[in-house]
This record gives C-alpha cells, sequence and structure tokens, in this order.
C-alpha cells in the first residue's frame, strides 16, 4: 500500500511538473507594445492626430517594403535547405549551414517587426499607450472586436460586394455605379481608415440590393 501511495505521489509531483511547464511564456513584447493594426484601428478612441497617423503609416510603409524583401530572402533560403533535405544522402554539415541561414533570415524580420513597433510606441504620448492597454484588455475579454476580426469583416464584405457585381453583369446590368464607389476603398485602406472603409462597402452592398430601375 505504502508503495503505491509512493508511486501516486511521484505521478502526480511528475505531472504538476509538467502542467507548470507548459503554462505560455510571459510575452514582453505583446504586454509592452503595440501592433501597428491595434494603433491604426482605433485612432479615434486614442486621440491620434493627423500629423501622428502620417508619421507611423510612413514608418508601417517602410518597414512593409522591408519585410517584403526580408521574406523573399527568407523564401530563397528556406527553398535552397530543402533541395539539401531531399537528397538521399544529405551532406549533415551544409544542411546545418544551410538551417543557420534560414535562423538567420527569420532573426532579420523579427528585428525588422521589433525595430517597427519600438518606433510606433515612441511616437504616442503616455495617455495613448494607456487607451490602448485598455483596448487590449477589452479585445482579450471579448468586448470590442480585435483587428483580425476586423480584417475578416472587412474580407467578408468585400467578397459580398464581388458577387454583387458578378450578379448584376449576369442579369445585363451595369456595374460601373458600384465600380466608381469602390475606388475609394483602396485610399482608406492604405490609410488604415478601416471604419471609413467598412461604411463605404455597405454603401455598395444597399446600392447592389436595390431593385433595377424601370427602362423606358
Amino acid at each position: 500500500m505504502k508503495s503505491k501511495t509512493a508511486t501516486l505521489g511521484i505521478l502526480l509531483l511528475f505531472t504538476n511538473r509538467l502542467l507548470w511547464a507548459q503554462a505560455p511564456p510571459v510575452d514582453p513584447l505583446a504586454e509592452n507594445l503595440f501592433p501597428p493594426e491595434l494603433v491604426m484601428q482605433y485612432p479615434s478612441e486614442i486621440g491620434l492626430t493627423e500629423d501622428q497617423r502620417n508619421g507611423l503609416m510612413a514608418e508601417i510603409q517602410k518597414a512593409h517594403e522591408r519585410f517584403s524583401d526580408l521574406q523573399q530572402r527568407l523564401q530563397k533560403e528556406g527553398e535552397a535547405l530543402a533541395v539539401l533535405l531531399k537528397m538521399e544522402s544529405i551532406d549533415k554539415q551544409a544542411a546545418l549551414a544551410q538551417f543557420d541561414k534560414v535562423l538567420s533570415q527569420e532573426r532579420e524580420i523579427k528585428r525588422a517587426h521589433l525595430t517597427l513597433v519600438l518606433g510606433i510606441k515612441d511616437k504616442l504620448t503616455s495617455e495613448q499607450q494607456a487607451k490602448l492597454r485598455d483596448i487590449k484588455s477589452k479585445i482579450a475579454a471579448g468586448k470590442i472586436p480585435s483587428p483580425g476580426e476586423v480584417q475578416r469583416v472587412l474580407q467578408g464584405k468585400v467578397q459580398q460586394v464581388q458577387e454583387g457585381v458578378q450578379r448584376w453583369q449576369n442579369e445585363g446590368r451595369d456595374p460601373s455605379p458600384v465600380a466608381e464607389l469602390m475606388q475609394e476603398l483602396e485610399p482608406l485602406m492604405k490609410q488604415a481608415k478601416h471604419k471609413e472603409a467598412e461604411a463605404l462597402l455597405d454603401r455598395a452592398l444597399k446600392l447592389l440590393n436595390e431593385p433595377e430601375k424601370d427602362k423606358k
């Protein structure tokens, strides 16, 4: 009996250690910094000025170009690694060296992302940072939508507009009024004016759902 009890105690101790080991580590970046999509999603809520918005958009655009270049380099190094790993007889040292190149590119991408979010935080006042922390708490509690959820809503409405335009074309209707309206969407998205973009999409959907006027 004592042996079984001791064994059970060891198992419980081991299980507890596993559970603690599986606890997610603290992410200092997520806790203390603000991703660009969060800042640009709630500009009015945090009192973002036009000068701040323009400065942030310029920094985001610059980072986007940098990320594009780094992603291409990462893909190239990954493809080179895949070629080595497909060989029946793998050169271990060559594969490890190529793997180091892949890790180096991944590190550069992470460093570029950190550079971006550090620059964003530097442009925000302490009051704006406090408001963003409050917004992050509300998102975590499910009280307000996350930037990802907003993007999914916008993408869904864009698809509905595309389907509506296709329907009009199948019915022989002229979709040019909708096309003219949709020309305003890209500038709004580039400026991260998501609320205005959604309002524009709603106008397009309303137009697409209107019955065709009688032709004289």
